[in-house]
């Protein structure tokens, strides 16, 4: 039977998505920008082990590689080569800060350029995150837990020992992000253990108290880290920091989902349709942006808010990056098979609707390498309204 995904689980991946537009939206690396740092990405690895159906993709490991890799390298590879194809014919015109002789070397080295990393990097650390991870699971599931949890300890640190050990600025195919991208995947998974795919939550009286400590905790430690990319091989302050602002975050996030799911129906569709073409949405919104900053980041009138200079434009970019990239996913790309493959790895058929959320299309157990129907749940409240209409 197909294990149904619990609806804060969808919004907390859509919301996870839309903060991570907001950062990109912003060109400044302020406050609120590091605030929000300390948990986006982690929410993602997180969310991934609590959700991964362990025990379903252990049993042939071969064919949930193939399916990762189709999922998340082809898009990585098509659409680098694409962005390689721009730099080199927009570059008479527009200066990216580098050339794209420099674009094309860093593609092969797998990370960079330096301070100009590609949003790609998301999905390349996840395919490799997503290997180990499996690796583990198969070999220490039925561990103790001791040993899961040692490794769970060590992975960030072998992740920032391999940046701080080679002396590089940035590690080759960005080895040292898989590794942090491990541990919270471990994280997710552990708590999946326990309490399977329940919502954070113990009563409204524990989870005033539980949010309101975890907020002032999170706001605290991501003010000391400052901010973190790691697909930058940026680390704050401290990766146990960050590690730490990752899970607490997440927590944050995830039991004010299921307040609002369970208050609104109508936010949890929402959610549902941004997370049906959720790894559209990301492969495309920074384009959008860098449209914007290109032509019109220019404009005097971006400086007419004295005390938020940049709050207009970003404004524009994070509306624009969130309607255009939507409207692109659904009515571009699920149009065409040839651009789902770019953007996908795969063509979609009519069966496969709904599709997972966003990041790791499941593939299904027929076979093939389509994506596995999801269902969500569907509130009493609705199935009642329907019933009586």
């Amino acid at each position: 039977m197909t294990e149904k995904r619990e609806s804060w689980i969808t919004i907390a991946k859509a919301v996870a998505l839309v903060l991570v537009i907001f950062i990109h939206s912003n060109p400044a690396r302020d406050s609120f920008s590091s605030f929000l740092t300390g948990m986006v990405m982690p929410a993602f690895f997180v969310l991934y082990g609590v959700a991964h159906n362990s025990g379903k993709s252990r049993g042939n490991l071969k064919k949930y590689f193939v399916g990762r890799a189709r999922a998340l390298m082809i898009p990585y590879f098509v659409l680098t080569l694409a962005m390689l194809v721009m730099y080199a014919a927009f570059y008479p015109f527009v200066d990216f800060g580098f050339t794209p002789t420099d674009f094309a070397f860093y593609s092969i080295y797998g990370n960079g350029p330096l301070g100009r990393v590609t949003h790609l990097w998301f999905l390349r650390t996840m395919f490799f995150a997503i290997i180990l991870f499996a690796f583990v699971d198969r070999f220490l599931h039925n561990k103790s837990i001791a040993f899961r949890l040692i490794l769970l300890a060590s992975a960030p640190a072998i992740g920032v020992f391999l940046k701080y050990g080679t002396g590089v600025e940035l590690v080759p195919w960005g080895m040292d992000s898989v590794f942090i991208a491990l541990s919270f995947m471990m994280m997710g998974s552990e708590i999946r253990r326990y309490r399977h795919l329940s919502p954070w939550s113990v009563n409204s009286y524990v989870d005033v108290i539980g949010l309101t400590i975890a907020f002032v905790a999170y706001s605290y430690f991501t003010s000391v880290n400052g901010f973190v990319n790691i697909g930058e091989s940026l680390y704050g302050i401290s990766i146990y920091n960050y590690m730490f602002t990752g899970i607490l975050g997440t927590y944050i996030v995830c039991l004010l989902s299921f307040y609002a799911g369970k208050y609104s129906n109508r936010l949890t569709r929402y959610a549902t349709s941004i997370n049906k073409v959720g790894q559209e949405i990301y492969e495309v919104h920074p384009l959008i942006i860098e449209f914007n900053v290109q032509f019109l980041g220019g404009l005097a009138i971006w400086g007419a808010l004295a005390f938020y200079p940049g709050a207009p434009l970003l404004i524009i970019n994070f509306l624009s990056a969130i309607i255009i990239s939507y409207l692109i996913a659904t009515q571009v790309i699920g149009r065409f098979g040839v651009l789902q493959l770019v953007f996908m790895g795969f063509r979609k058929t009519k069966e496969a609707y709904p599709k997972p959320t966003f990041p790791v299309p499941e593939p299904n157990g027929n076979g093939n390498n389509h994506a596995e129907s999801v269902e969500e749940p569907v509130p009493i409240e609705v199935r009642n309204r329907n019933r009586d209409d």
